[in-house]
């Protein structure tokens, strides 16, 4: 199985439509292959309903039924990004700017491997945080959103 094969895939899927693959994560369960596809509106604000989800899980799977892209048994979840949305692309990085963020390093950085605050943006593969934080692309395990307080 071709990981950045499928990724590439399911971005064309997606755009066609005015969609965008968020994130995409694989493991195993019950002896099968799991595949969750993150989706989220392309230009559109609003937040992807439970319909979409069943809509892109019946599109994804007959595509990948017929391309046999996987190549082995799946199971096949399709879902919002959430709240707390994993943020990996460049773009994601500008249209977020303002928000605060919760960064997961690699490795630690003067003592720790999280670290919270505003991003800032993105420049020159670093990505920037509120109180002069900056961190190269490639030492960054995820950077997700923090949800408001009271959103739940």
């Amino acid at each position: 199985m071709d990981k950045e094969k499928i990724i590439a895939e399911l971005e064309e899927l997606l755009e066609k439509e005015g969609y965008e693959l968020v994130d995409l994560k694989f493991s195993r369960a019950r002896n099968k292959t799991l595949l969750q596809v993150f989706i989220d509106r392309k230009d559109i604000v609003g937040d992807i309903t439970l319909d979409e989800c069943g809509q892109w899980s019946n599109k994804i799977g007959s595509y990948f039924d017929v391309s046999d892209s996987i190549g082995e048994s799946y199971i096949l979840e399709i879902s919002s990004p959430g709240l707390d949305r994993v943020i990996k692309k460049e773009k994601d990085f500008i249209r977020f700017a303002g928000k605060k963020v919760k960064v997961k390093l690699k490795n630690p950085y003067k003592g720790s491997r999280v670290y919270r605050g505003a991003l800032c943006g993105f420049e020159d593969g670093r990505v920037i945080l509120s109180d002069e934080l900056e961190f190269k692309i490639e030492d960054i395990a995820e950077v997700r959103l923090e949800p408001a307080e009271g959103v739940f």
